[in-house]
């Protein structure tokens, strides 16, 4: 489906399953009640009239954008959200979907060329569809943009995962570019001490107090079923809510290297890229 000129129908039917898929398997919403608005929370009031902007990397079916302004609603919080996708078809679908939601703004755009300033940056599913050439330069350029904390959720990149989405995409994702896509994704994926090495060659990694003392601004994480996330924060040490630190167990059942997104989907993977 990253193809532009790929099928529209089955596109559609793509995008409309993305929303049972997140629901079911991304984990994103627990990882954006935990980091994004338990932090904003955390942070204090803020200005009246002055909303809390998030962009959202990857629009796809908009479905966690939608979810999230309704948590923050609940909550008394004004959030204005943007919704960032390269793929114009895409970017119409989100717009028909978001278009009743006035505070959701979609924008058809590289997420290579974020130069709007926003105080929370998340993006689910997006980095492996990115080369590592391309994740430091969007690592790079969200680090510039990013006022507060960013948020990445991806594929764990294991033989359980891989196992596991072929079977549910056997028995319920049909007539749809879902399966096919979801299987290639998770070859695509990382174990967390390639995303920790990603992490480790750009702005976003540990900064330290000033002292001598080393701060751990990022959290490193998995989640079941098959999640690697990544949290950075982008203020200083004395801000408002620290990430809560866990034990990050790593996987060893792993179906070799990370295939390249430029890869043939039935070609070999090339040896991994990693940014100097």
């Amino acid at each position: 489906m990253d193809d532009t000129l790929s099928d529209p129908t089955l596109l559609g039917r793509t995008l409309n399953q993305f929303s049972l898929i997140n629901l079911l398997f991304s984990r994103m919403r627990g990882l954006v009640r935990q980091f994004i608005l338990d932090d904003i929370i955390a942070s204090g009031p803020h200005r009246e009239g002055t909303p809390i902007s998030v962009l959202d990397v990857g629009a796809g079916a908009c479905d966690i954008p939608l979810w999230l302004l309704a948590e923050a609603r609940k909550k008394g919080l004004h959030l204005e959200i943007t919704c960032l996708d390269h793929d114009p078809r895409v970017a119409d679908y989100a717009r028909r979907r978001t278009a009743r939601e006035p505070a959701i703004t979609i924008q058809e755009g590289s997420a290579l060329e974020i130069s709007q300033p926003f105080d929370y940056i998340m993006a689910n599913h997006l980095l492996h569809h990115l080369t590592e050439t391309d994740i430091a330069l969007f690592l790079d350029r969200s680090y510039q943009a990013c006022r507060r904390r960013l948020l990445l959720n991806d594929l764990l990149r294991s033989y359980w995962s891989l196992a596991g989405f072929s079977l549910f995409g056997a028995l319920f994702l049909h007539r749809s570019f879902a399966r096919a896509d979801g299987t290639l994704s998770i070859r695509r994926g990382f174990r967390p001490d390639e995303l920790k090495q990603l992490l480790d060659h750009s702005p976003w990694r540990s900064a330290s107090t000033g002292q001598g003392t080393p701060h751990p601004l990022t959290l490193l994480g998995r989640r079941i079923p098959g999640r690697v996330f990544l949290v950075a924060d982008r203020r200083s040490c004395g801000g408002p809510s620290p990430i809560p630190r866990t034990t990050i167990p790593r996987t060893t059942t792993v179906p070799g290297q990370r295939q390249d997104p430029c890869a043939d989907e039935r070609g070999d993977s090339p040896q991994p890229r990693v940014p100097r």
